[in-house]
């Protein structure tokens, strides 16, 4: 019996650049400016540092393109491998809190439009032999892509899983792949360190079913319900294109933990307090109004989902007297985090 975890999609207008921003990047570091790499893609320089830019399909063939046509031998190896969970933003953060392999292999394919999404996945686990397999197909259509655009996934995957499970000899059983056999084969088998085919029917990872139960040492099961309604609230509100308070929504719910203040948020989005203050203005709100909200919000949801004492909720969102937490809350809420529980 397989069971089957798939929430694939096509891609549908735009998506988030932070890949090509993250290609920019290490490509800098090797002397390749951002020129070579957004020629013909009608994408602003700047923006590649903006978090809420997106890009359609077309410009991403044409940067994929550009990054080719350097002819940079493993090309999408030395990018796969140099790729970082924090490199995602919020959904890189949930990934590190899930509990184990199989939840962030779940959980990657079910919001993977936070991401640059240019392939779908899915996730097929099959109970009799033992084995699942972790998929992706390619979704830019653009044939002299296909292998680039799966090899580079192959490699982001790789690099993620190692450091979500902490384990850098980390290893899937097989990689089946459905193009031929590359003259650079020699560099894939050097950095899978594991069986590779092709000409297979699916892009896929194998692993023994076994491995899906390891454990990530991140896990933290009490961020996780408000770090995946965070998630929720992102994709639920694309369509509605308010990605500028989702962006500091994002921000606020990763670093509720510790002191807030605008001047790091306005460093963070690349813009002075000034406009930032003016930017909010015109949404109606502000940066205390967002941080008083999203606290009030993680208290009552961690008041009544856990067994966390009030102190430590408190800590949790930003409170190091609780006190102090106390008072905040019975302001924000009319009553006290006892009462509530």
């Amino acid at each position: 019996m397989i069971e089957e975890s798939d929430y694939t999609a096509s891609v549908i207008g735009q998506v988030f650049a932070h890949k090509l921003s993250f290609i920019a990047s290490i490509l800098a570091k090797n002397g390749v400016g951002s020129a070579v790499l957004l020629k013909g893609t009608e994408i602003p320089p700047h923006e590649l540092n903006n978090r809420d830019y997106k890009v359609n399909k077309d410009q991403i063939v044409a940067f994929y393109r550009n990054v080719l046509s350097l002819r940079i031998p493993g090309i999408s190896i030395l990018l796969g491998k140099a790729i970082k969970v924090n490199d995602y933003g919020l959904y890189g953060c949930t990934l590190l809190c899930c509990k184990d392999l199989k939840s962030a292999l779940e959980y990657s394919i079910r919001y993977h439009n936070l991401a640059t999404k240019t392939v779908t996945m899915s996730l097929h686990i099959d109970e009799k032999l033992g084995q699942s397999f972790y998929r992706f197909e390619d979704l830019l259509l653009a044939n002299d892509l296909v292998e680039f655009n799966i090899e580079l996934q192959c490699a982001i995957v790789l690099s993620l899983v190692i450091e979500c499970i902490n384990d850098k000899t980390f290893v899937f059983d097989e990689l089946r792949l459905t193009f031929a056999k590359p003259n650079n084969s020699q560099l894939y088998e050097e950095h899978f360190q594991c069986p590779i085919t092709y000409g297979n029917a699916h892009n896929e990872f194998v692993l023994n079913n076994e491995k899906l139960l390891i454990a990530t040492p991140r896990s933290n099961p009490f961020a996780m319900p408000l770090l995946l309604d965070q998630c929720d609230m992102v994709l639920n509100s694309i369509a509605a294109k308010n990605e500028f308070l989702i962006t500091i929504n994002q921000w606020v719910a990763a670093n509720m933990h510790s002191e807030l203040c605008s001047e790091e948020l306005a460093n963070y989005l690349c813009m002075t307090q000034r406009t930032l203050r003016r930017k909010l203005s015109t949404q109606g709100t502000s940066f205390r109004a967002i941080v008083q909200e999203l606290r009030c919000e993680a208290a009552k949801k961690l008041i009544m989902k856990t067994q966390l004492s009030i102190e430590d909720i408190g800590c949790s969102i930003g409170f190091s007297d609780v006190s102090n937490f106390r008072a905040a809350f019975k302001k924000w809420t009319g009553q006290t985090p006892s009462s509530l529980r």
